[in-house]
């Protein structure tokens, strides 16, 4: 007769998962929070447009109702607003705010200040400061500014 039974002395052949799946439960909440809050703090309500030119075309395809404007901001920071043909350099963003004013003021621009689309080609190598500046002022007349994104090609 043994004191102890032989069943108690051998050694246990299953493994307890219990903690793990707590532990990975508590992964998946840290990064779902993660991934919540830096889409939360992110969103500047900036929203990129993406040109994609139609066969044929060349250059951007203005929808019917509503007007665009094209503004590039460079890799030293000047502000140029681009036409079909020329592009014209703006001095300081008080002058695309006078630009922007006069043409409203005119007609050249629709009455509706939502149908017209002032739309941001910004380089890549930019600085921040002209490009928010250059928000801004279009954002403080009233119209929407959108910056642009273009894929970057070899």
């Amino acid at each position: 007769m043994e004191l102890i039974p032989h069943d108690e002395i051998k050694p246990a052949h299953n493994f307890n998962f219990a903690p793990m799946i707590d532990f990975l439960f508590l992964m998946l909440a840290l990064f779902a929070t993660l991934a919540i809050s830096r889409a939360a703090l992110y969103d500047a309500d900036i929203s990129l447009a993406t040109l994609k030119p139609e066969k044929g075309q060349a250059g951007l395809k203005a929808k019917a109702e509503t007007h665009q404007i094209n503004l590039s901001i460079a890799a030293d920071g000047s502000l140029h607003w681009l036409t079909e043909f020329k592009k014209y350099p703006m001095q300081t963003t008080a002058s695309l705010q006078e630009e922007l004013a006069r043409q409203y003021k005119i007609g050249i621009l629709p009455q509706d200040k939502s149908k017209t689309e002032v739309l941001l080609h910004i380089d890549r190598k930019a600085p921040w400061e002209p490009i928010a500046r250059a928000i801004f002022a279009v954002r403080e007349l009233g119209f929407a500014a959108h910056p642009v994104y273009e894929p970057f090609q070899d």
